[in-house]
């Protein structure tokens, strides 16, 4: 459980249906945001109460060190080379997915459990000849479907998983059954930060924290020097290059790391 409506749904549902319950929170991070806030302790407060009304346990398990070596670490690498990594699919199929279900397993001793999550996708079972497969498929919400995410999880990985909320409809089920059960976060604002790091109003600034600045040129087609980078993780390809005093939008779309230089076109 994340602290978010979603999750807190999903136990919900799983709760109604007569299912033995426990909520699981992954504490993932230490540093606070820049409003001195941690948020990974408001959103365990937030399991917290919503495991207090549906009345099952929670279980608060610390991953920081794994976290950080297995998807923070190669986050950063991949910002220093220039590319746009997507932490989240590192933190599903190496974390949630991964350690996390092995530490469930060693210190629940819950070897037989299944795993369920609030994300918008579908685990489907198919059964031929006594031969089982499970494939994942996308959300019934098109607008909140979190397939992509998931896009690195295995079939065996996926083996006893459930996602509750992959047929419904966020706005128009997930929140009403929310509020119509009194949840604790039903009223709670989507997040769309970082898996479990929450989210950063400055997120330059944030890698700045941890990645050297190396300021550089940012050149047009014709190789003219139209503006200046901070940084090569200070722009992704297709974001506005940001150039001060520019009467036109420009464009960066692409990056070299030899050259340590951005190149940007025109645009509308």
């Amino acid at each position: 459980m994340s602290g978010g409506v979603d999750s807190s749904v999903a136990a919900y549902m799983l709760k109604e249906h007569g299912a033995d319950i426990e909520g699981i929170f992954m504490h993932n991070w230490d540093t606070r945001d820049e409003s001195g806030d941690c948020p990974s302790e408001r959103d365990w407060r937030d399991v917290q109460n919503v495991c207090a009304q549906l009345q099952i346990k929670c279980h608060r398990i610390n991953l920081v060190k794994q976290y950080w070596n297995q998807v923070f670490s190669i986050v950063l690498d991949e910002y220093a080379q220039g590319r746009t990594p997507n932490p989240d699919i590192l933190c599903n199929s190496q974390i949630k997915f991964g350690v996390l279900l092995d530490e469930i397993q060693r210190r629940l001793n819950a070897s037989g459990a299944w795993f369920a999550t609030g994300h918008y996708a579908r685990a489907i079972r198919k059964t031929v000849s006594n031969d089982s497969t499970i494939t994942l498929h996308r959300g019934v919400d098109a607008g909140k479907d979190q397939s992509y995410f998931l896009s690195t999880i295995t079939s065996k990985q996926l083996r006893r998983v459930v996602f509750p909320l992959g047929g419904l409809h966020k706005s128009t089920h997930v929140r009403a059954l929310a509020k119509r059960s009194g949840l604790a976060t039903a009223e709670k604002e989507e997040s769309m930060g970082i898996c479990f790091v929450g989210e950063r109003r400055r997120f330059h600034e944030f890698l700045a924290e941890y990645l050297p600045q190396k300021p550089g040129d940012i050149l047009s087609d014709d190789m003219l020097v139209v503006g200046r980078h901070n940084g090569l993780f200070t722009k992704t390809i297709g974001q506005l290059a940001g150039i001060p005093g520019a009467s036109e939008k420009w464009y960066i779309y692409a990056k070299d790391s030899v050259t340590n230089r951005m190149y940007a076109v025109k645009g509308r």
